[in-house]
């Protein structure tokens, strides 16, 4: 009995140690089929991160304005009506004017900030406006001026081109046309130097006609009726009277040199100082209206008629618009810009461009003791800063 009850005592214990010893290692090798070890997935992030606050946009400022109902100022109104403008903070306060003059006499006063405008009124009033004003810009160029007749008592230009004369012939041929006659010219600065060009060409000077200042509605109106024998504006009213079957004597194409204006933004000098950013988010949005019109010309004319016929009755149509922008109303694109006006060789190369039309006012009597134009026509100095 001793002994059977301790062989089942040393069995229990066997069975106890074998128990606890570790199993047996599985099969060193792997069925073909087991995927790789991935790394253990990362716990989802229960704390989502702050959501991205909107952009804030620019606090708006309001310019007091002043624009000219003409095509070569149009892409002001599509840079508003795009909201090109809105996206620079910038809210136009716009008052219209007919010639630069006046304009320029209200941005003197004080009750204009900023303003469109060419740049041979501009450089006409320097010495006026010295140490008050700036022409920041200039971003186009037009060439649609002209000085017209009335069929069958004038000959044309292409009359005597087509006569076998040369350019030159024919010009001087036409405008000799002018000498003891009388012309129906709007007070602008810009005007007078069409006028003075064609005289120039006969050997004529202003002393040899009678000229009549009116606006230039109410001259077209006059002109219609019989009043003067020659009329000369801008593309608005010369579209009215090619209508009504009034001839263009001599073009600015024609003619050249004083005929063309470039054209860009006055700015007074006070609001400059003080808002030069403003003034670059003006020139970002000009830049972003002539990408516009250039790629989608059948929406942005079609702005720029409608407003030009609401402002001065011309009734352009959108044909008519895309005519004139072809060869008499040229937007350069910013690129182009520093192309056409800033680059040594252009035939528009600003620093020539402005020392003719200084020479030019100098022999009419306009003395620049004192004028700094380059200081008031920064235009190349601030062209870097407003690429759109």
């Amino acid at each position: 009995m001793k002994v059977t009850r301790i062989l089942s005592i040393l069995f229990v214990l066997a069975l106890f140690v074998s128990a606890c010893q570790p199993s047996a290692p599985p099969p060193t090798e792997a069925p073909a089929t087991e995927a790789p070890i991935q790394p253990p997935a990362q716990p989802a992030q229960t704390e989502q991160p702050p959501a991205p606050q909107p952009t804030a946009a620019p606090e708006m400022i309001t310019i007091r304005f002043g624009n000219m109902p003409y095509l070569d100022y149009g892409p002001w109104i599509v840079a508003e009506k795009m909201g090109y403008l809105e996206e620079q903070g910038i809210k136009l306060e716009t008052t219209m004017f007919e010639v630069e003059q006046p304009l320029i006499e209200a941005m003197l006063g004080g009750s204009i900030d900023a303003a469109a405008g060419a740049d041979s009124p501009f450089i006409m009033l320097a010495p006026k406006s010295k140490d008050k004003l700036l022409m920041v810009s200039v971003h186009s160029l037009f060439t649609g001026y002209s000085i017209m007749g009335r069929p069958g008592q004038v000959k044309t230009y292409e009359d005597f081109v087509k006569e076998g004369k040369s350019h030159e012939e024919a010009l001087v041929e036409a405008c000799k046309q002018l000498q003891g006659k009388t012309i129906i010219l709007p007070g602008g600065a810009s005007f007078y130097p069409v006028l003075n060009t064609a005289l120039a060409y006969a050997k004529l000077t202003q002393a040899d006609v009678q000229v009549i200042d009116m606006d230039p509605v109410e001259g077209a109106a006059a002109f219609l009726q019989g009043t003067a024998d020659f009329y000369s504006d801008g593309l608005p009213q010369r579209f009215r009277l090619e209508k009504e079957g009034m001839i263009n004597m001599v073009t600015g194409v024609q003619l050249g040199g004083g005929a063309m204006d470039t054209a860009g933004l006055y700015v007074t000098k006070k609001f400059f100082d003080q808002n030069p950013e403003v003034v670059y988010g003006l020139l970002k949005a000009w830049y972003k209206a002539v990408d516009y019109i250039k790629a989608e010309p059948d929406k942005a004319i079609p702005m720029m008629i409608d407003w030009i016929n609401e402002m001065s009755g011309a009734g352009m149509t959108v044909e008519d618009g895309k005519r004139f922008l072809e060869d008499l109303v040229l937007f350069p694109t910013y690129q182009e810009v520093g192309e056409w006006f800033f680059t040594e060789g252009s035939p528009y190369y600003w620093k020539n461009r402005l020392q003719t039309v200084k020479e030019y006012n100098e022999g009419e009597g306009i003395d620049f003791t004192g004028v700094d134009l380059n200081a008031m026509m920064p235009v190349e100095t601030i062209y870097p800063l407003v690429q759109p």
